[in-house]
């Protein structure tokens, strides 16, 4: 009985600090110039680049290009007949002469 009681006078308390409250309002014309400055925004965006078409024609090119360099490296790796070895990388970079201390 006690703890109900305490919870009706906090609710009262409560419901007593909301008697003075009134609706918030918004200056003249916020709502105008809210739409105004939002269509100002809208239109400096590039549209074209949110459009699906432009979206989906980039990721066609960089699916051609990534499939093309794929199949020109296995082309490339079955070119070559002998296995990458320390001495081809030695010729390579001309690394074959004698020691530097000699």
């Amino acid at each position: 009985m006690m703890v109900n009681m305490l919870s009706h006078e906090r609710i009262e308390k409560i419901m007593g600090s909301l008697d003075g409250m009134q609706k918030a309002a918004a200056p003249d014309f916020f709502y105008t110039r809210l739409q105004g400055k939002m269509q100002n925004q809208q239109e400096d965006k590039p549209f074209f680049m949110l459009r699906p078409v432009f979206i989906m024609a980039v990721l066609s090119i960089f699916l051609i290009v990534n499939i093309y360099s794929l199949l020109e490296m296995k082309m490339s790796t079955a070119r070559s007949a002998k296995p990458a070895t320390i001495e081809a990388f030695a010729k390579a970079y001309d690394m074959n002469s004698g020691s530097v201390y000699e």
